[in-house]
């Protein structure tokens, strides 16, 4: 329900927060703990009165049905994605094909999902959901090529790449979490939908340089909300689904929105979720803030999670993304810089790296690829982070052909 008002009660302490969506029950038992008696729900945003009555018009239900997106092109690309069934672990080289598709099918889904929300059209739950088996294919057999994908952005679309990228890092935390498959397919499918409730806020506040004010902020928030009425009643969409879509601007000390939970009050995919949201949103380029680079994202994270986030689950996600994650620029101990092109889960200190730049004269030198797990005759160790912007460097560009797109 969407609680508009708390009643006051002589004598009990009222919430600071008086108003927001309700969809836990353990809210309405505090309250009542606390003594409150009385609240208003506004119906019109909330579920609050539903029809029961089974519907006698044939024609209407038909209407009803053929309201859901339904995309050709969509259709003939999960077709192509599901040829490719394999999970079996291999290098990374084989995977950059269907990891493209894979990316390209996803970001298509969620800009033809917003389109029909604009319509007043049904999303088309199951797109998400066989993006989200295929995004975990990828995963599983090779989780770089995604993760290097991920992080080739378009200011543009930012909104569906953030929700796409979102989705792959979760995947790969919720993986390494050690969640059941069908569990972190529903992981990945709650992060393509995180942010779908933006589509009713006005583009402007996305596209502004500058902060938003006070008063826009709010109506920024709502966009929790949003997002919950256009995806609750559908069975196709799960508790886990809805938990990240309600939960990921929560946080563990219960300074976030919409309801102010805090610690275990958030499940654990909402705590998971606002981890990999914030990193993300960190390190990517928005229109009102620069990206940092990895390490620096990484930093950022083991800061607010002594307050905003589970530590535990901090310190599990920066595990899994690798002690220097893919696409990373770092120092070696000969003095020359390399892009992280792929993680030696059997040795984290020593990627598979394109070492591209001397910084002994300050030029850029012909690429090459190392193995610094097989680097035994060179000794060649990674000895720092560093900011591709004191270089002037763009990773990107020093990223394999097969790759480019």
């Amino acid at each position: 329900m969407y609680i508009s008002e708390i009643i006051e009660t002589v004598g009990i302490p009222m919430p600071k927060k008086k108003r927001g969506m309700i969809r836990d029950a353990r809210i309405i038992s505090k309250f009542i703990e606390i003594g409150i008696q009385e609240i208003i729900i506004d119906t019109e945003k909330g579920l609050d009165v539903v029809s029961l009555a089974p519907s006698t018009d044939t024609e209407t239900d038909t209407k009803a049905n053929t309201n859901v997106l339904y995309s050709k092109e969509i259709e003939e690309n999960l077709k192509t994605l599901n040829k490719n069934m394999s999970t079996q672990n291999h290098e990374l080289e084989l995977e950059w094909a269907s990891a493209k598709d894979i990316f390209k099918t996803s970001v298509s889904i969620l800009h033809e999902s917003m389109q029909a929300v604009k319509n007043n059209e049904k999303i088309n739950p199951d797109y998400f959901h066989q993006a989200s088996k295929a995004i975990l294919r990828s995963i599983m057999r090779n989780k770089d090529a995604l993760t290097w994908l991920g992080q080739i952005r378009d200011q543009h679309s930012y909104l569906y790449e953030h929700s796409v990228n979102t989705s792959i890092l979760m995947g790969i935390f919720a993986h390494a979490h050690g969640l059941s498959n069908a569990n972190i397919e529903l992981c990945i499918t709650g992060a393509l939908l995180h942010d779908l409730g933006q589509v009713h806020i006005e583009e402007e506040f996305f596209h502004r340089p500058g902060p938003l004010t006070p008063q826009e902020f709010e109506q920024v928030k709502e966009h929790v909300n949003f997002g919950f009425r256009i995806l609750a009643g559908d069975d196709d969409i799960s508790d886990i689904i809805m938990h990240i879509v309600l939960e990921h601007h929560e946080r563990f000390d219960g300074s976030g929105y919409p309801n102010g939970l805090k610690r275990d009050e958030i499940s654990l995919y909402g705590r998971m979720f606002s981890i990999v949201d914030t990193y993300d949103a960190v390190t990517n380029n928005r229109n009102y803030k620069k990206a940092v680079p990895s390490s620096d994202g990484m930093r950022t994270l083991l800061q607010l999670g002594k307050k905003h986030f589970d530590e535990s689950l901090v310190h599990q996600f920066i595990k899994c993304m690798g002690i220097y994650p893919t696409g990373s620029l770092v120092k070696l101990n000969n003095g020359y810089l390399a892009i992280v092109i792929a993680q030696n889960a059997q040795s984290p200190l020593k990627p598979l790296v394109n070492v591209m730049f001397n910084t002994q004269n300050n030029a850029y030198i012909n690429p090459e690829m190392r193995n610094l797990m097989h680097d035994s005759v060179g000794n060649i160790k990674i000895t720092s982070y560093e900011d591709p912007s004191n270089f002037e460097i763009n990773v990107n560009e020093f990223m394999p052909e097969e790759m480019e797109f």
